[in-house]
Formats: structure tokens, C-alpha cells, sequence
């Protein structure tokens, strides 16, 4: 038989082969990236100052106030970091912790690095941590000008008397003495860090903290050898780093440095790049590119509408200049993200901040190739929110973040019990689901032809495409799970003759308010609904919205893209005021580019033809030209069912906003918890 490469057969068997080893491939990726071959960059393993990592994924550190009011570390903290260490992050950054209390402290969660009182609580953190095969560094802290003295109890210090704008404390400038004691508690920090357990630490020479106050020439007008050049103005920094690492040569060190403030004559790249020069030399071994400050806006934590991945170019040129590691980040959500810029060395590591809140499995799902099972990140920003009114940070789409020692389904209830759900929302969707991970048999009913609820509307207007990445993962979760569904299907008491379940959880959701402005007809006026869900749809036209709130708001950003001019009409003092507040400027700034009128501390008085009549806030009574007038007035509870029920079961339960008109938060929350409620319930009986 002739064998030869240029034989028939010999040319059929290399094509099957081909086929074979791509089917192959294509089989251990969707069954789950076996080998990690779907994202080999990312989950490469890399060694930073001698110390391992088992791959790039890296905790940001985010403040999350978990710690006791005296800065020690919280059992509730620790299971936070175990949570996203047992969820495979190869580096975990712990949160800012301040090296010189109470003046450098930020918040009254705040970890405490600065005696060795605190040592014990940041042993169990790192040993938590490692026990998952992590590896721990803890961020080193210092406010500076930005400590809110209703906070520290004392005036807060900086390298000059200048006061950031946004928390306005006029600080008192340093001595040299104080410079040099300050510089010695950070190494001093360093050591704590090193005595517990940690593998490093990184220093927090970014978002307008004090570091960065020396650093930047917008803070810092000081005559001396700290201030001046630029050699001066990174004297501190630099100070810190040669002693932390003549003191401590095996702890890895790394610095978040703000690559550009976003100020007026603040850091810039230039200047920023020549830093990460010094900072290679003087024994660094790993930075950190971050960027922005309180008053630089929306650079730090950024609103929906930033691209992902758009800060990455910050960290392509400090490789440029630097041979040690580089870290990047920020609106970096996807694995396919972070894979690209690891594969095209714009970055050695990538940081990841609210998407870990949303999902401490992330680096477990993406290693494996199960990127649909990832839960999203809404960009909703409520996580930083708490963490500016000084209270305990959670996530709107996770509610298991911060609570990671209740949320935890490990056991099943012992006896076989049911559970309806009528409503198929974000409350509906997220109590079937936890029920049904309790072990109930859960069946779910929707009047409509889809699941989401509310969530198919929010989605619409612009930058909100993330919460129908949400809405979808809960669908797809549901379909994985073993809840039945009825779509199209709603729910009668009556079916509790031939079906009595144990337990009837109600999330029947929530209706708009009826408008009942003298003159409201249905020719030319329509509800927010209406337009969203495409019922209507308006080009090119003279609108009055009459709601400033957040829905009025979005829907007026949602119909400037179709060249109508719009006017808003809201009778308190502010639009969107019930928003989150970066993404709320960032809504504000869209709708004053987009040339939208606004009337607020302003009242309806009458609709007329093709026409709205108000009393403005100078108590004038103003007349606006509308071809269409929308009613943005907001939502109340949907829960007629739930007062019947009641007369006809002995177990029902209302959530979402049939109980009270919230957000996605609320819902997500209160479905949780109610399953976790009738488990426990469960549990009990066995013993009753």
C-alpha cells in the first residue's frame, strides 16, 4: 500500500485528524476551558519580587467598611477576602489601611495598621486569604487633605494649606519633622503587614490621597527639599519605598500610582512616568496604574457610560518605561477583556474592583470557560456609594457580598416542600432561585411572554445595557435551574384547590402611578412605560416630561437620540436626586449637552392643546409648547393578589416592589432572604 504523503488516503486521514484535534479543542473549551485554554494569558501564572502568583487576576482594593469602629479586622471581613480568594483571584489587594489614626483615616470601617494591637485581626485576613491559594498584600494609607474631620476628630494634615474642594477642611500643612514621622509609620505599617502574615504591601500613592498630595503640583507649593521639582515632590514616596525594602527586603512591594489626576495642574503622564522610573530603581517591584481624585469627577470610579478597559492605555506606557510588572484596570469586566490585554502586553496584571463584589467567583467561572455564569456588574455604582456615606458597602446584584457566612446554601431542607412564585422580576427570579438551591420544588408564574419585569424597561435607555446582561444571567440561571416557569400564565387563587404549595411568595411587581393633572388626555400624553417599551415611539418632537426623577431623567436621555427636544418639569429642587451620584452627573452632563430645558421647584397647573401650564419656581406661571407630554411620576405597588391570599393560605409572602417600590437592590435582597427565612423554617420543624 502506497503510504505517501501525496496518497488519497493519507491527504483524507490528515483532514480527519484536523477535524479531530479542532473538536477536541472546541470540546475541553465548552466544557469548561479544560487546560485553561479559553484565556491562557490571563491564567498564566507570574512572579512578582520573588513571590508566585497562580495567575493575573488581581482584587482591587476597595473600601468596604467591614472593619470594627476601633479598626480591627471583622470576622464579616474576613469571610469577604476568603470569599474572593476561594474564588480563585491569584493576588488579593486588601482594602486601604490607615498607617496614622485618627488623622489619616478615611471612614469609620477603615482597617487600622499603625500598633501592633491590631496584628491578631490581620493575621487571620492574610491567613484567610492564602489558605485558597492566594497570595495577600495590604494597601497602605494616608488621607491626608482628604480626612473629613467629623471623622478623625482632628484638622486634617497635608503637604500644603490647600483644601480639596469637594471635602473643603482646610488642611494644615506638614512640618519636616511630621513628613519624616509620617514616612516612618508607613514603614512601620509595612512591618505590621510583614509580622502578620502578608506577602506584601502596596502603597496608596494615587486618587488625591496623601502621597499623591505630595506628588502633584496642584496639592503641593512647598519651598523645601518636599516640594518644588519633581525629584522633591517624590522624595516621600520614594523615601518609603528604600526603607520599606532595606527593612523588609521579602515583602513584595507595589505602589498604585494615579498615572494622570484629571486636574488642572495636576499629575500628568509625563511627569507620572518619570515617577515609575524612580520607583524602579529605588526597589519596587510592582505598580499599580490607577488615575483621578475627588475633584477630578468621574476618572476614579467611573459611571456606565466609560468604555471598558479605556484607562488601559495608562498602563501600556509605563511598560513602556519600567521592566518590573504592571498592573491595569477599571472598567474591566469581561475575561475576554483582561485576556486581550494581558495577550497584547499592554498590561502584566489586571485589577478588578465592583466586579468581584457582583461575582467573588469570577476567576473561577472564567478560568473554566464559564463565562455565562458570571454574574455582571450592573455599574450602578451603589457598592461606592455606602462606602462615601461611611456605611457598610454591598452590591446591588450580589446578596451574598458582605454577607458571605449567611448566604450559604449547604444544606438542603430534609422534607419535600413547595414553594409558587408569582411574578417572574429581579425579586420573583432571585427568591425561585435561592428556593430552589434550599431544596424546595419551586414553580414560577409571569402574566407576560417574558421574565425581567421592570428590568426589560431600565435596560433601555442609554448606558443601561448592563442591567440586561443581569436580567439575562438571572433567566439562564433560572432555565439551568429545576424551577418550572409559566409564561404568559397569570396566577389564580383558584389554583390552590388542586395545588396547595407550602409556601406562596408573591412579587407581583409594581404599575405606574395613574396621572391625575387637570387636562390629561390620550392624544398626546403617554407614560413613561409607554415609550420604553416601545409602544410609542417619538422623533423629532417638542416633549414635556413631567417627573425629574431618575426615570423621567433617562427616559429624556433615551429620546434625545431621536432629535426631540425635550423639557423637563420636576417639582422638588433637584432632578435625579434619588440617584447614585457619579453616574447622576454623568446623566445631567448628557441631557445639558443634549440642550434639555429643566424646570424644577416647578408644579403642573393644566394640560391644554398641545400645551403644559406651570407654576415655575419664581412662582410665575409659564406656558410650554409639548407635542407630547410624558408622565414620569413613578410606580406603586401591585399586590391585590396578596391581599386575597392571605384570607386563603397560611403562608404568604410579599417582596420586590409588591411590598414596596424599590430598586434592583431591594428586590435581589429581599428574595434571598425571604428563601433563606422559610429554609430556616424548615430546618426548625424537623425538631418541633
Amino acid at each position: 500500500m502506497d503510504l505517501s504523503p501525496s496518497t488519497p488516503l493519507i491527504a483524507t486521514l490528515r483532514e480527519f485528524a484536523s477535524v479531530l484535534v479542532t473538536s477536541v479543542v472546541n470540546f475541553h473549551v465548552n466544557l469548561g476551558g479544560v487546560f485553561m485554554l479559553k484565556y491562557p494569558a490571563l491564567f498564566s501564572p507570574i512572579n512578582i519580587g520573588g513571590v508566585m502568583l497562580k495567575n493575573r487576576v488581581v482584587m482591587a482594593p476597595m473600601a468596604v467598611n467591614y472593619a470594627h469602629l476601633n479598626g480591627e479586622v471583622s470576622e464579616r471581613q474576613i469571610a469577604y477576602y476568603e470569599a474572593r480568594a476561594r474564588g480563585g483571584a491569584g493576588l488579593i489587594i486588601v482594602e486601604a489601611a490607615c498607617i496614622d489614626a485618627p488623622a489619616g483615616r478615611e471612614g469609620f470601617g477603615q482597617i487600622i495598621i499603625d500598633h501592633p494591637r491590631y496584628l491578631r485581626g490581620l493575621n487571620q485576613l492574610a491567613d484567610g486569604i492564602k489558605s485558597y491559594g492566594s497570595k495577600a498584600i495590604i494597601q497602605l494609607f494616608h488621607a491626608g487633605r482628604q480626612a473629613h474631620t467629623i471623622i478623625t476628630g482632628v484638622q486634617p494634615v497635608a503637604p500644603s494649606a490647600i483644601a480639596c474642594s469637594t471635602v473643603k477642611d482646610v488642611p494644615r500643612e506638614l512640618s519636616l519633622t511630621e513628613i519624616r514621622d509620617i514616612r516612618d509609620k508607613f514603614i512601620a505599617a509595612a512591618g505590621y503587614a510583614y509580622m502578620a502574615g502578608f506577602d506584601g504591601v502596596e502603597l496608596h500613592a494615587a486618587h488625591g490621597y496623601l502621597i499623591n498630595q505630595f506628588l502633584s503640583p496642584n496639592s503641593n507649593m512647598r519651598q523645601d527639599e518636599y516640594g518644588g521639582s519633581l525629584e522633591n515632590r517624590a522624595r516621600l514616596l520614594m523615601e518609603i519605598v528604600i526603607g520599606i525594602k532595606k527593612s523588609f527586603p521579602k515583602l513584595v512591594l507595589d505602589v498604585r500610582l494615579n498615572i494622570e489626576d484629571f486636574v488642572t495642574g495636576g499629575l500628568e503622564m509625563a511627569e507620572s512616568l518619570e515617577i515609575c522610573r524612580y520607583l524602579e530603581e529605588a526597589g519596587a517591584d510592582l505598580i499599580n496604574c490607577s488615575c483621578g481624585t475627588y475633584e477630578s469627577g468621574l476618572t476614579s470610579i467611573e459611571p456606565a457610560s466609560y468604555n471598558e478597559g479605556w484607562r488601559t492605555y495608562m498602563a501600556a506606557a509605563v511598560k513602556q518605561v519600567v521592566k518590573i510588572p504592571v498592573i491595569t484596570g477599571g472598567m474591566v469586566k469581561s475575561p475576554e477583556m483582561a485576556e486581550e490585554i494581558i495577550e497584547k502586553q499592554q498590561a502584566d496584571m489586571v485589577f478588578l474592583g465592583r466586579a468581584l463584589l457582583a461575582d467573588s467567583d469570577w476567576a473561577f467561572k472564567a478560568e473554566k470557560g464559564h463565562d455565562e455564569e458570571i454574574r455582571p456588574c450592573i455599574i450602578c455604582n451603589n457598592c461606592i456609594e455606602s462606602n462615601f456615606k461611611s456605611i457598610a458597602v454591598s452590591c446591588t446584584v450580589n446578596p451574598a457580598t458582605g454577607r458571605e457566612r449567611e448566604v450559604i446554601k449547604t444544606a438542603k431542607i430534609k422534607k419535600k416542600s413547595s414553594a409558587v412564585v408569582v411574578g417572574g422580576g429581579p425579586a420573583g427570579m432571585q427568591a425561585a432561585l435561592a428556593l430552589e438551591d434550599y431544596g424546595f420544588e419551586v414553580e414560577l408564574f409571569e402574566q407576560g411572554e417574558r421574565l425581567g419585569g421592570l428590568l426589560n424597561l431600565a435596560a433601555i435607555p442609554p448606558h443601561k445595557e448592563r442591567i440586561a446582561l443581569f436580567r439575562d444571567y438571572l433567566i439562564k440561571c433560572i432555565r439551568r435551574s429545576g424551577v418550572s416557569v409559566n409564561l404568559n400564565h397569570p396566577y389564580k387563587l383558584e389554583y390552590l384547590k388542586d395545588q396547595y404549595p407550602d409556601h406562596l411568595v408573591i412579587a407581583s411587581g409594581s404599575r405606574p402611578i395613574a396621572p391625575t393633572f387637570k387636562g390629561w388626555n390620550e392624544n398626546n400624553c403617554l407614560q413613561v412605560d409607554d415609550i420604553l417599551s416601545g409602544r410609542f415611539n417619538i422623533e423629532g418632537q417638542q416633549v414635556v416630561i413631567i417627573g425629574g426623577g431618575s426615570n423621567g431623567c433617562e427616559t429624556a436621555d433615551f429620546l434625545t437620540q431621536s432629535a426631540n427636544r425635550i423639557t423637563i418639569v420636576e417639582k422638588e429642587q433637584f432632578l435625579a436626586a434619588d440617584m447614585e451620584k457619579k453616574n447622576r452627573r454623568d446623566l445631567l452632563n448628557r441631557l445639558q449637552a443634549a440642550g434639555v430645558k429643566r424646570y424644577t421647584s416647578s408644579n403642573v397647573v393644566e394640560i391644554g392643546n398641545n400645551t403644559v401650564n406651570i407654576t415655575s419656581s419664581n412662582s410665575q406661571q409659564e406656558v410650554l409648547v409639548a407635542d407630547y407630554i410624558i408622565a414620569a411620576t413613578g410606580y406603586q405597588p401591585n399586590n391585590e393578589i396578596y391581599l386575597k391570599a392571605q384570607k386563603q393560605h397560611a403562608s404568604v409572602h410579599l417582596i420586590g416592589d409588591a411590598f414596596v417600590v424599590g430598586g434592583i437592590r431591594e428586590a435581589i435582597r429581599q428574595g434571598e432572604n425571604l428563601a433563606a427565612m422559610l429554609a430556616q423554617r424548615e430546618y426548625s420543624s424537623i425538631w418541633e
